[in-house]
């Protein structure tokens, strides 16, 4: 199969994964001993592209279980300076642009316009702002009437979220409240508005489409998989080695205890 042109063939994280895969191309295989003791198959280069990719994934897969009434588009190319929407949603409530930020294990903090991570501060916020303006005006010049467009951004499985002040104009929530968010949101959008909208947001001519260089949906999952069970192969034999490595010291401290018991005793 050839590579897909159509907007409806793009799946989660497309661009991600290409960009992974073809990074990795280069990447000399590891060693025996690297696999043995479970170095990653990633560089620090294609780390973050790869930690997007399950992000848009995640996001993606809860976004596809919605309902009848929504419809989703997924990496959906905004203009030619490269600007993708990892996901746009169109549903009773309106619709609205989804980037994907993958923090898992990691606490996030909303301040206004600024996103923090530990001591690292992010410009999601503009971002995101920019990429539901930029989806809005091309909507409504497609559709030929005002179509307002909600940016939210989605933080993936952080340990918490603090939202000490919500930006203005763009929401933020987690993974996990993302489909709640959508469904208690008011209805502003009737079945015929949800069709029109998403049969012109399906169109090339509505985005600046350029041949899409992507592998084959099919083919780049499958080679994505690949590299995604060799990835957790290599945790789980980091997390075995460390836990050999605490057993060890646990072993050598009882043992070193003993022995002092032994000699205090002795006298």
């Amino acid at each position: 199969m050839p590579a897909s042109s159509s907007l409806r063939g793009r799946v989660p994280g497309q661009v991600a994964m290409s960009d992974v895969v073809a990074a990795q191309l280069d990447v000399p295989a590891r060693s025996l001993l690297g696999r043995i003791f479970g170095r990653s198959p990633l560089t620090p280069e294609t780390r973050p592209i790869f930690r997007a990719a399950l992000g848009e994934l995640l996001v993606g897969d809860m976004l596809d279980n919605l309902g009848p009434r929504w419809d989703v588009l997924h990496v959906v190319p905004l203009d030619s300076c490269e600007r993708d929407i990892d996901h746009l949603v169109i549903g009773p409530p309106g619709v609205f642009t989804i980037t994907t930020e993958n923090f898992p294990g990691q606490e996030l903090k909303v301040n206004g316009e600024i996103v923090s991570v530990g001591n690292r501060q992010f410009d999601h916020i503009r971002i995101a702002r920019r990429l539901g303006e930029g989806a809005a005006e091309r909507l409504s010049a497609a559709v030929g009437h005002p179509v307002e467009v909600t940016p939210l951004i989605v933080a993936v499985t952080p340990t918490k979220l603090v939202l000490r002040d919500q930006p203005i104009g763009v929401s933020v929530v987690t993974s996990r409240g993302l489909l709640h968010h959508l469904e208690k949101l008011d209805v502003t959008l009737s079945g015929a508005d949800i069709a029109s909208i998403s049969d012109i947001a399906d169109r090339h001519s509505t985005w600046e489409m350029s041949p899409d260089s992507a592998q084959d949906p099919q083919r780049l999952g499958v080679s994505f998989a690949a590299l995604r069970e060799e990835v957790q192969d290599a945790a789980e034999t980091r997390l075995f080695w460390s836990i050999v490595g605490l057993g060890t010291v646990a072993i050598c401290v009882w043992f070193g205890a003993s022995m002092i018991v032994q000699l205090l005793m002795g006298h």
